[in-house]
């Protein structure tokens, strides 16, 4: 069905904005540099030039528009996917439904429209759809749906070359499907297109992840430390270590990437984070008291795990955290 451009644009701005916008509004939106009555003129041309079958997919009346809650737009269901995501309690799409969603999440809105709505929605978007690629990715691998957080990782990355987040999740996910040559190009492409931006090297926390992961052993930390120091903690000195926390459990306390110092010499009690080692894999966990027992929580997923399953590496001293 062809539409001149008078015609795309107003179905494309009031696929847009998603809402009902009234005549005044809208045409003042698509043609700001004319009078109100000019404009409202343009419109109605516009509107009378609709083909018969697409102007039965709008509810028109005399003072405002919007199109038919039958009509299928594609920004629509992309945008609710976008949203899902972002929930960490929200369920993923299944892993057959991975590329479709990917695809769905990886164009940009209407690229070579200039105008400001068309702009500003634009941006509005790509920082929605990389928002959302950029959790998928940190909770498929919290899943240990490696191949989809690969998937994932890679379109985040396409949307935004310089997103740590997303090469620090393509890192890991390479690493715990055991292919560091991978996870190798991956780092030096970031360090490829760092350089073209103007910083000489990725951020250390990227490279720590190739001494934080046992090639032998996809997907478990090691227990030799990346970094040791002294750290005080209620007035005495004691030996910790660094690891770099994985997933989004205990966002916002604790984020994907950050690092972590470890004391193994304080106390457990209930509010302080820990570190420990749950069916072979690691873990980062709040102390709660349940019954006058403690257990470990994750503060934003609805998690426990009985304090007797876990081995304790240590509590949380200290947090780095690269902005």
């Amino acid at each position: 069905m062809a539409l001149n451009e008078r015609e795309q644009r107003v179905i494309a701005l009031l696929a847009v904005r998603d809402r009902t916008l009234g005549r005044l509004a809208l045409a003042g939106i698509l043609w700001p540099d004319s009078s109100d009555a000019n404009a409202l003129s343009s419109l109605r041309s516009a509107l009378s030039r609709l083909p018969p079958r697409l102007r039965e997919q709008m509810m028109v009346t005399p003072r405002d528009l919007t199109l038919s809650p039958d009509v299928s737009v594609d920004l629509r269901r992309a945008r609710e996917l976008a949203q899902r995501l972002l929930i960490p309690t929200s369920a993923l799409p299944e892993a057959n439904d991975t590329v479709p969603a990917v695809v769905l999440l990886s164009s940009d809105l209407l690229p070579d429209w200039y105008e400001s709505w068309a702009v500003d929605g634009g941006r509005q978007w790509h920082a929605l759809r990389v928002r959302a690629l950029e959790s998928w990715s940190v909770r498929l691998f919290a899943l240990g749906r490696f191949g989809e957080a690969v998937e994932a990782a890679i379109a985040t990355i396409a949307a935004e070359p310089l997103n740590e987040r997303a090469y620090a999740s393509l890192i890991r996910a390479h690493l715990a499907q055991g292919d560091r040559p991978a996870a190798l190009k991956v780092l030096a492409e970031y360090r490829r297109v760092a350089v073209t931006e103007g910083d000489a090297e990725p951020p250390a926390a990227l490279e720590s992840l190739f001494t934080s992961i046992e090639p032998d052993a996809p997907g478990r930390p090691v227990e030799s430390v990346l970094r040791r120091a002294r750290t005080a903690v209620a007035g005495e000195e004691t030996e910790a270590f660094e690891v770099i926390a994985s997933g989004i459990s205990m966002e916002p306390s604790i984020r994907h990437g950050d690092a972590l110092m470890v004391s193994p010499n304080v106390a457990l009690e209930a509010g302080r984070i820990v570190v420990a080692v749950h069916s072979g894999t690691w873990i980062v966990k709040r102390l709660a008291l349940r019954g006058g027992e403690l257990v470990l929580r994750s503060d934003n997923v609805d998690e426990e795990v009985p304090l007797t399953e876990v081995e304790v590496q240590g509590v949380v001293v200290q947090l780095h955290r690269n902005v």
